[in-house]
């Protein structure tokens, strides 16, 4: 069974997407309640499709507008792990 290439490349530009890993790891690290996890797993999510678009414009990706949902959606999904991962290494003052 083979991957479609339309699901392959919302993969590969949300699980290699510097600016989800970025803006979930430092918001979680700021975040002062576990609440602010999903807060900071909805603006990676952002971040991330503004990261795709980015690399859409520079021509370093080839990147659909419709499968920006799709990045949108494993975006928030792997942002969620990176601001849990953030806020669970925060020095506790």
């Amino acid at each position: 069974m083979q991957i479609p290439p339309e699901l392959e490349a919302v993969i590969v530009l949300s699980v290699m997407n510097l600016g989800t890993v970025l803006a979930g790891f430092f918001i979680g690290r700021r975040a002062d309640q576990p609440q602010k996890i999903v807060i900071g797993a909805f603006a990676s999510g952002i971040a991330g499709v503004l990261f795709a678009g980015l690399l859409g414009v520079l021509g370093l990706a080839e990147v659909h507008a419709r499968s920006m949902g799709g990045v949108f959606v494993l975006s928030l999904l792997l942002g969620l792990v990176w601001t849990w991962v953030g806020y669970k290494t925060r020095k506790v003052q």
